[in-house]
C-alpha cells in the first residue's frame, strides 16, 4: 500500500511521525510527498525513517513558471477533465499569489495580484503538470492533507478526486481537541454519514448521552474550548483572561529575548530562502515583519473604543448578528469564494433586515489590532450596522440575538447549540442541519430572513444525533498543541496522533466513493 503526505511547515514533523507509526504499525510500505517550505524539505532530506519517492517542492515547481510556454491545449484537457471547480478557483484560494499577503499578515483580504494574467497561467500549468504526472506514475492509494489553502493543494485534491484516489483530511468538530476524518474539504465526511444513519434509526447511543451532557455543559461554561478558527489571539486593553489552553503569559524579558531570537530566525531564513517563492512564516523580510509589527503595536495603542457603539443586552432588542471571520484564511477563501469580502456581505445583510431591526457586528478577538480603522469606519457607514465592543463576549449576543448569520464561523456552531436560527454562506460541516440554511443565492437573503425571523423551529432531536456523530466519529487528538513541538520523539508516541492514524487505516480500507 502506498500513501501519499501533503507536508507543509510545522505540519511536516507531524505528518511524518503519522507516516513512520503507518509503515510500523499498518504496513503500509511505500510513500511519496508534497512538500511546502524548505525547512519541512530539508527535514525530509535529512530524515532516514522513511524513503519518500517521488517527492514534489511546491517552490521547485514554481521555479519553473519562467520557463512554461502557456499550453491551450493543457488547458482545455485539465478543466474538461479535473473541473469543476475550475483553477480560478484554485488561485482565489491562495492568499500569497492572489493577495501578495505572507502568512503572518493578518489583515483584510484584498485582491492584489502578485502575477499578471498569463504569468499566474504559468504558475499553475508548472505545478498541474508536475502533479498530474505524479499522481498517474506513483498511483498513491491514499492521500493525507491537513490543511488547504494554496494553489498546490488545490490541484493535488481535484486531481486526485477525479482519479480515483482516497483523499483524506484532518479536520475540527469545534468541541475540544475533538479531530475528525473527512473526504471532502467542504464537510465532515464520516459524520454527516453516521448522522444519518442515526437518525434513520432513532439511535440513542452512549454518545448521545455525552453529547447532551456537553450542550448543557456549554450553556453553563458558556465556551466549548473551540479549536480551528486561530491560534493567536491579541490582547485587548483593559481584559487580561484571552490566552488559550496551554499558553502560558511571558515576562517582558521573556517576550524580548523571543521577539529577538524570531527576528534572528527571520534574518537567517530570508537570506537564505528570499530567492525562492515560499509559503513558509519564518521566511519573510524581516524589515517588512517589523513594519507589520508596529503598526500593530500603533492600533493596539490607537484601539478603537470611539468606533463602538452603545449596545445593552437587558432589553429585548430587535438586532441580527454577524461576527466577522478572521483572515485571511482557507474559511473564507476556500470554503465561500464568493462572499469573501466582508464589508459587501454585510451590506447585503443589513438592506435585506426588516426597517426595524439592527445588524450588530463585532469584530473577531485574533483581528485586534490587525484591521484599520478604515474598515470599520466604513462599516459605520451603513445606517442599521451596530459596532460592537470587542469586550462584549460574543456567547452573550447570540444567546439575545434572533438570528445569527455567518459565513462559516464557530458563532454559527454555538447559535445552533442554542436553538437560534442561523444563515451560513459558505460550506461548513453544520449545514448538514435541516434547520441550518445556507444560502446560494444573495436576491433570496431577505426572504430567507424574514422566515427566519418569523418561522423558526429547531430540533433538538436532530441535534441530538449531529452531536453524537461528532462525538463518535472524532479523535481526542491535541493538533494544534503539536504544531510547534521539536521533540520528533514526543510526537510519534503521541497517543491522539497514533489513535488518529488507526481511524484513518479505518478509512483507507473501505471503498472508495464516487466523487
Amino acid at each position: 500500500m502506498k500513501a501519499c503526505f501533503v507536508l507543509q511547515g510545522h505540519y511536516a514533523k507531524i505528518g511524518h511521525a503519522m507516516a513512520k507509526y503507518l509503515k510500523e504499525t499498518h504496513g503500509v510500505s511505500d510513500f511519496c510527498a508534497y512538500i511546502f517550505s524548505p525547512g519541512a524539505h530539508e527535514f525530509i532530506k535529512t530524515q532516514r525513517d522513511i524513503a519518500y519517492n517521488p517527492i514534489l517542492v511546491d517552490h521547485l515547481l514554481h521555479e519553473n513558471y519562467q520557463a512554461e510556454v502557456i499550453d491551450r491545449n493543457f488547458l482545455e484537457r485539465y478543466e474538461q477533465t479535473y473541473g469543476p471547480p475550475y483553477p480560478w478557483q484554485y488561485l482565489y484560494c491562495d492568499r500569497k499569489l492572489m493577495m501578495s499577503i505572507g502568512p503572518k499578515e493578518e489583515t483584510t483580504a484584498m485582491i492584489d495580484p502578485l502575477y499578471d494574467h498569463d504569468t499566474l497561467i504559468r504558475t499553475f500549468q508548472a505545478r498541474a503538470r508536475a502533479i498530474e504526472r505524479m499522481l498517474i506514475e506513483a498511483k498513491p492509494d491514499f492521500i493525507v492533507f491537513f490543511a488547504m489553502g494554496a494553489l498546490g493543494h488545490l490541484i493535488l485534491y481535484h486531481v486526485a478526486k477525479k482519479l480515483g484516489i482516497k483523499v483524506l483530511a484532518l479536520e475540527y468538530t469545534r468541541i475540544g481537541d475533538l479531530i475528525s476524518i473527512t473526504e471532502d474539504y467542504n464537510t465532515l465526511t464520516k459524520i454527516e454519514e453516521t448522522f444519518r444513519a442515526f437518525r434513520t434509526g432513532n439511535a440513542d447511543t452512549p454518545f448521545h448521552a455525552e453529547g447532551r451532557k456537553i450542550m448543557a455543559d456549554f450553556k453553563k461554561m458558556r465556551t466549548l474550548k473551540l479549536q480551528g478558527d486561530s491560534i493567536a489571539i491579541a490582547q485587548l486593553p483593559g481584559q487580561k483572561n484571552l490566552l488559550l489552553p496551554r499558553q502560558k503569559k511571558k515576562s517582558l524579558p521573556e517576550r524580548i529575548l523571543a521577539s529577538v531570537l524570531y527576528l534572528r530566525t527571520l534574518t537567517k531564513n530570508y537570506l537564505k530562502n528570499r530567492r525562492l517563492y515560499t509559503y513558509g512564516e519564518t521566511d519573510m523580510n524581516p524589515l517588512r515583519f517589523i513594519w507589520y509589527r508596529l503598526k500593530q503595536r500603533y492600533r493596539l495603542w490607537r484601539g478603537c473604543a470611539d468606533l463602538y457603539d452603545k449596545v445593552d443586552l437587558k432589553n429585548n432588542a430587535d438586532f441580527v448578528f454577524f461576527p466577522l471571520h478572521y483572515e485571511p484564511e482557507l474559511a473564507i477563501l476556500l470554503l465561500s469564494p464568493f462572499y469573501f469580502n466582508q464589508i459587501e456581505l454585510i451590506r447585503y445583510v443589513a438592506r435585506s433586515l426588516p426597517l426595524q431591526y439592527k445588524l450588530y457586528v463585532k469584530e473577531h478577538p485574533a483581528m485586534y489590532s490587525k484591521r484599520a480603522r478604515s474598515y470599520y469606519k466604513e462599516l459605520k457607514k451603513i445606517p442599521n450596522v451596530v459596532l460592537v465592543d470587542t469586550h462584549i463576549k460574543s456567547f452573550d449576543l447570540i444567546q439575545k440575538a434572533k438570528l445569527v448569520t455567518t459565513i462559516t464561523g464557530s458563532a454559527g456552531w454555538e447559535a445552533v447549540l442554542l436553538g437560534k436560527p442561523v444563515i451560513t454562506f459558505g460550506s461548513v460541516f453544520y449545514n448538514a442541519l435541516s434547520f441550518v440554511t445556507r444560502l446560494r443565492d444573495i436576491e433570496t437573503l431577505p426572504r430567507v430572513i424574514r422566515e427566519k425571523l418569523t418561522n423558526f423551529t429547531s430540533d433538538q432531536k436532530e441535534l441530538d444525533h449531529f452531536v453524537a456523530a461528532c462525538l463518535k466519529e472524532s479523535i481526542d487528538f491535541d493538533f494544534c498543541g503539536l504544531w510547534y513541538e521539536n521533540d520528533f520523539n514526543k510526537l510519534y508516541s503521541e497517543k491522539g496522533m497514533r489513535s488518529f492514524c488507526d481511524k484513518l487505516m479505518a478509512e483507507v480500507k473501505k471503498p472508495n466513493p464516487k466523487f
